[in-house]
């Protein structure tokens, strides 16, 4: 999901730094949050020893060991979670993961060392987040994880995705975009990331129904420094390729610049056109959809999955049931729906 997203934008910095001010949140916002309501299955789980109301969490001193504040989707993520918890009455710390799995260990150890009542994690490499989490364990100190689920650990709930659907859908997308044949990059991940091997997962085996299709795969890590310079040499060895889809919407900023120094920048609709279908469903993506830059953007809603992770922490600490694991499903936005109101990527708080 790895440099700042304000370096496109200007203003994220600011959005970035309201995270850590949900009272500053419009109440639009608030209304948002909460009409996601709870989705996905999962074996019910009652916590034990609540009280019998949401007034359960209130004072709880809750730490949150977020993936990085760099992308607009953990912006949404973690402002849904901060804006949730503290109407609810808990005390919420957040620390910024800036996409380093050693950084996230040391908070990890550093926030238990605090005692806290509870612990969010979404971890940047599952495999490097188990030691962590099972010293929680031993702790006593209930775990809910977003995103990405490592082996071997207890856990309160967890709040996923459909990383493989979602590259499926991507891969569709893009192929009836371009017609079912051409040549087309793969803009990856982190090669650690749990979330971008799945994704090519999904597009690599979706992809392959379509014998005229041509896929390079760029590993360009998540950043738009590195889909900037690995897409100018891949236009350059080969100027025909057709289109382009990212496992973030954060690396199309970068491949757009770089179609731009090649001229190769036509908008939709017109001769030349490059598609694009990119991830998460962001602010930024949902715009350069409007201005036909972007074609389509497959969401992955940062609002449902913070608001299933407050529901579920409510209810832990109201002895109430809640699904332990929730997998949310991905969507695509393009230019017929880019302006609905419910996309998290047009809330009016996060623009």
């Amino acid at each position: 999901m790895k440099h700042s997203v304000a370096a496109a934008r200007g203003g994220l910095a600011r959005r970035a730094a309201r995270v850590g001010m949900g009272i500053a949140l419009s109440a639009g916002l608030a209304v948002a949050l909460t009409a996601c309501g709870s989705s996905g299955g999962g074996s019910p789980t009652t916590a034990p020893d609540g009280g019998d109301t949401a007034s359960g969490i209130a004072g709880k001193r809750i730490s949150y060991i977020s993936f990085g504040q760099q992308y607009e989707f953990i912006v949404g993520l973690t402002t849904t979670i901060e804006s949730r918890l503290k109407e609810a009455g808990a005390q919420v710390t957040t620390l910024d993961g800036k996409s380093d799995p050693n950084l996230q260990t040391t908070q990890v150890q550093d926030a238990l060392a605090q005692q806290p009542d509870a612990l969010i994690i979404d971890p940047v490499d599952p495999s490097l987040m188990t030691a962590a989490i099972q010293s929680a364990n031993a702790q006593g100190v209930p775990v809910f994880i977003v995103e990405s689920l490592p082996d071997g650990v207890d856990y309160a709930s967890f709040v996923g995705y459909d990383n493989v659907a979602a590259g499926e859908l991507g891969a569709d997308t893009l192929a009836k975009f371009i017609g079912e044949q051409g040549t087309v990059l793969q803009l990856q991940g982190g090669v650690a990331s749990k979330q971008a091997g799945e994704r090519k997962e999904g597009f690599d085996k979706a992809i392959a129904k379509y014998p005229n299709i041509t896929v390079r795969d760029l590993k360009t890590e998540w950043t738009a420094e590195n889909a900037n310079s690995m897409t100018l040499d891949a236009f350059t060895s080969d100027p025909d390729i057709v289109g382009i889809w990212s496992h973030n919407d954060e690396m199309i900023r970068g491949a757009v610049a770089a179609l731009d120094q090649l001229g190769k920048n036509a908008k939709s609709g017109e001769s030349g056109h490059v598609f694009i279908v990119g991830h998460d469903g962001t602010p930024l993506a949902l715009q350069r959809i409007r201005d036909g830059i972007q074609d389509a953007t497959v969401v992955y809603d940062a609002i449902e999955m913070g608001n299933l992770t407050a529901d579920n922490m409510i209810a832990f600490f109201s002895g109430k049931s809640f699904p332990k694991d929730t997998i949310i499903k991905p969507f695509i936005a393009n230019a017929a729906n880019v302006d609905d109101a419910s996309l998290w990527g047009n809330l009016p708080a996060l623009n």
